[in-house]
């Protein structure tokens, strides 16, 4: 046996202690690789979390614009309140709409921000968009009746007593 290798054979009691050593440090190697990896899932389940409220509020807001689409700004803003908190499952959500008019024959300004608290503090979700006015006369539903009574027999064409037309054209 050569000098290179004489230092690598140490009496029994001495190579037990380097076992007991490598065993702890793979011990802790090990400690820090699950606590590296359950800090990762924690930290995947909050991003979770935020985006599920995220998504859930930006939808929110969305259903609040359209019901004042539905009715019009204007009598929305006179009928319904401006802002409240969602009712159950959503009642962590609280909600305000702000619209706004620059002129009689411009399009509404209408902002819906829906906004939450978890750990950090308050988050929100603001929606813009612009409504077209509402113009004429509103929807009455006696009128409705057509003025005079449609004969659709009459409207109809008839395949075998159809003529060529002159000159061949079609």
């Amino acid at each position: 046996m050569g000098p290179h290798k004489a230092h690598l054979r140490l009496p029994m009691r001495d190579r037990r202690g380097v076992a007991l050593l490598e065993v702890i440090i793979a011990a802790l190697m090990l400690g820090v690789g699950l606590a590296v990896t359950l800090s990762t899932a924690a930290q995947a389940l909050r991003s979770e979390l935020t985006g599920e409220r995220r998504l859930t509020a930006t939808w929110l807001a969305d259903e609040a614009l359209a019901l004042v689409l539905a009715q019009g700004p204007r009598k929305y803003m006179l009928t319904e309140p401006m802002e409240g908190r969602f009712q159950p499952p959503f009642e962590e959500f609280d909600w305000i709409l702000d619209l706004n008019q620059p002129s009689d024959w411009e399009a509404w300004n209408a902002s819906a921000t829906v906004s939450w608290r978890n750990r950090s503090g308050t988050m929100s979700v603001t929606i813009d968009t612009r409504i077209a006015p509402r113009q004429g006369d509103e929807d009455d539903a006696s009128n409705w009746k057509p003025l005079e009574m449609l004969d659709r027999e009459a409207r109809t064409w008839d395949e075998d007593d159809a003529q060529p037309l002159e000159g061949g054209g079609l």
